[in-house]
């Protein structure tokens, strides 16, 4: 039987990714919602059975899940990956679904850079030196300036990143078949294939979503259309890159090095040959991570639950023909 003062109740299933505050709770509260935290357990089918809405981070959100799902009208995501959610299952059950993808704009473009200006000044390598005077015979050392930034992708992140790159000086250009050429000519830009990119690129910085389509995105014979001295970023989501074939590329010079925040298989094997190369730097997947941005993606988070449980829509629907699917 549910409490008047508790008409609906909200499930952060990843309390270990974020727990929320004080603030939180009474906002939801005002609305008769009842907030409750815990872990996925055995027995979680049980919990989700009375649940009006789902926040979510790394937790896979399955077909399964969803069936259990009795009165849920909203999942949302601590975060912009949108990975690890069936959404097919959830616009079949009729659950509307939302990430949230402007809390982190200036902090994961902020990373990407510094993993550009770590790569060229090959920071891991010399981090670790004894002597400054091993850095004469330790290879080739360059400056960015001049040099050509590719990017994969041209969302917000991507946009931000280009506009620091460019002040330092470098050319940037740029893959993404849904962005025109003057809205990229506007940042100042040039327009590329894929190809092109992976052909005239000093550095690659991947910013698009994972998708069965751009798992693997770059693999293999993408690899081998690369600089021999070109370093590949991402920031973005892990699949994007085939991991092996990183691997094996880099062990063969075929590349520079990387700068990876994100991985296939989160978090990193400690026996992963990624974390013993100096040519790479590896970051455990915080680039969004400030204390701001996690205000904000918090606070973004509860305004939605907020606007869904007093039915509206919300403001970042990902499934709009969910829509259809709902009693009005």
């Amino acid at each position: 039987m549910v409490n008047e003062k508790n008409k609906f109740t909200v499930i952060n299933i990843d309390p270990d990714a974020h727990r929320f505050r004080k603030k939180d709770y009474e906002k939801l509260a005002g609305i008769g919602a009842r907030l409750i935290e815990v872990k996925i357990e055995k027995n979680i089918s049980k919990i989700l059975q009375n649940v009006d809405v789902i926040i979510f981070t790394g937790t896979k959100i399955t077909s399964t899940m969803i069936k259990h799902l009795k009165k849920c009208r909203f999942i949302i995501r601590c975060g912009t990956g949108m990975d690890n959610i069936d959404i097919k299952s959830a616009t079949e059950k009729g659950i509307m679904v939302s990430n949230v993808v402007e809390f982190c704009t200036e902090e994961v473009s902020d990373h990407a850079l510094m993993f550009i200006l770590a790569c060229c000044r090959r920071l891991k390598k010399f981090f670790i030196l004894d002597s400054i005077k091993t850095v004469n015979n330790s290879g080739y050392i360059g400056s960015i300036n001049n040099q050509t930034l590719g990017l994969v992708g041209f969302g917000k992140i991507a946009r931000s990143l280009a506009k620091k790159a460019r002040c330092l000086g470098m050319k940037v250009i740029c893959y993404d078949p849904l962005v025109e050429s003057d809205i990229l000519k506007s940042f100042g830009v040039k327009k590329a294939s894929l190809q092109d990119v992976l052909k005239n690129s000093d550095y690659i910085s991947l910013h698009c979503p994972l998708t069965e389509k751009t798992w693997h995105l770059i693999g293999k014979k993408e690899m081998e259309l690369m600089k021999n001295t070109a370093y590949l970023i991402n920031t973005s989501r892990g699949g994007l890159i085939d991991e092996k074939s990183l691997i094996k590329a880099l062990r063969n010079n075929q590349l520079a090095g990387a700068g990876l925040d994100v991985f296939e298989k989160e978090p990193l094997d400690k026996d992963n040959p990624l974390l013993y190369m100096d040519n790479v730097i590896c970051t455990p997947h915080y680039a969004y991570y400030s204390e701001k941005s996690i205000n904000v993606l918090k606070d973004i988070v509860i305004d939605e639950v907020v606007r869904v449980l007093n039915g509206k829509v919300p403001k970042n629907l990902c499934n709009h023909e969910v829509l259809k699917n709902i009693k009005q």
